[in-house]
């Protein structure tokens, strides 16, 4: 084997990066960030003005729209009559049945039924409804408080 011809160490100056450009480099960078932040600023400045000069355009657009010649005027509706509670509780007894009081606990059955369809393909689902064509049905009768993944 021959021996190479430049040596492939690294001299130890050359190895260490040169620390008098970290100040520049740090001005550059303040300088950047500092310029996209008056530049950002006048940007915001600009749309804010825009919104703002855009918003007064439609509001004297709208005060100078007439109104269509065609378009009723509205009157203000007067006061309504003042009628006391008595006649009103009077006319109410007469007219309306007392409300049907229902209770849901009562009403509600104490278990629910799942249809459970196995299909040819030997997948199961769960419907409160009918089974499809071709699959099998199973009945299943749940508890109304419990939880249906919890039972399976």
């Amino acid at each position: 084997m021959a021996a190479p011809l430049r040596s492939r160490a690294v001299p130890a100056a050359a190895a260490t990066p040169d620390r008098r450009y970290w100040p520049l480099c740090l001005a550059v960078a303040l300088l950047a960030m500092f310029m996209f932040y008056v530049t950002l600023q006048g940007l915001v400045r600009e749309s804010a003005a825009h919104a703002a000069m855009q918003f007064d355009q439609a509001v004297a657009a709208a005060r100078q729209t007439p109104a269509a010649p065609d378009m009723p005027r509205f009157e203000p509706i007067a006061p309504a009559m003042q009628v006391p509670a008595a006649a009103v509780a009077a006319v109410a007894a007469e007219t309306l049945p007392p409300p049907a009081v229902v209770h849901a606990r009562a009403a509600a059955p104490a278990v629910v039924e799942v249809t459970k369809c196995f299909t040819p393909g030997g997948e199961a689902a769960y419907s409160d409804g009918p089974c499809p064509e071709g699959s099998q049905a199973t009945k299943l009768r749940l508890p109304r408080d419990m939880n249906v993944a919890a039972s399976l």
